[in-house]
């Protein structure tokens, strides 16, 4: 009797299978950061003039038995980045059309490659200096209505980005942007911007 005991147990084990995982690998393209969030997760990876970071995560994709296993499963990204946005396409060819939630199928034991080049310019403000920033907005010479960037004061020692249309040989486009400072001060000296392009950054540090 307890011959037939440890074959039979480990049928048992077969046929109940194992958890299997899938792998979901972003690799960043551009000069500087994405932000991305899986299965609740956040995550930051920063961007390289001279290299293509990238990083790797793992996701659980059910049990694989002896006879079966799930074909995928789908997996919520929010994915953007300081000048990356995901882009749709037709037919292979970029379209106009921006996003940053999509729903990934991800296949058992398989890695599913992200690749995430530049597709905006954009603006980053350092605040060091001893007053909160409590409005940030930039203005182009086509519409001198303001554009805000913030939706919270940018505190002592914090930063804020925001992704900008860039420059290209079809359109050229002039920034111009405004501080306003807790106290009441108003800095518009970061005028006439021109010629931001795809993953080009301006960079305002206050000190």
């Amino acid at each position: 009797m307890k011959k037939l005991i440890v074959p039979f147990m480990l049928l048992i084990i077969i046929l109940s299978g194992c958890s299997t995982e899938g792998d979901i690998k972003i690799i960043n393209r551009t000069n500087h950061n994405l932000y991305f969030t899986i299965k609740g997760n956040d995550y930051i990876l920063e961007g390289s003039e001279t290299s293509d970071p990238d990083m790797t995560i793992s996701v659980g994709t059910g049990k694989q038995v002896l006879f079966y296993s799930e074909d995928y499963v789908d997996v919520d990204l929010h994915l953007e980045g300081e000048t990356f946005m995901m882009q749709d396409a037709i037919n292979g060819i970029p379209i106009e059309e921006y996003f940053t939630e999509t729903t990934l199928q991800v296949i058992p034991k398989e890695t599913l490659k992200i690749y995430c080049d530049p597709t905006h310019a954009g603006v980053k403000l350092i605040n060091n200096f001893a007053e909160d920033v409590i409005g940030l907005a930039y203005y182009t010479a086509d519409s001198e209505i303001p554009i805000s960037i913030i939706d919270q004061p940018i505190v002592t020692g914090d930063s804020a980005w925001s992704r900008l249309q860039a420059t290209s040989i079809y359109d050229s486009i002039s920034y111009s942007f405004v501080i306003e400072f807790e106290n009441g001060f108003i800095d518009s000296s970061f005028t006439n911007i021109d010629n931001l392009t795809v993953d080009e950054q301006l960079r305002i540090e206050l000190e």
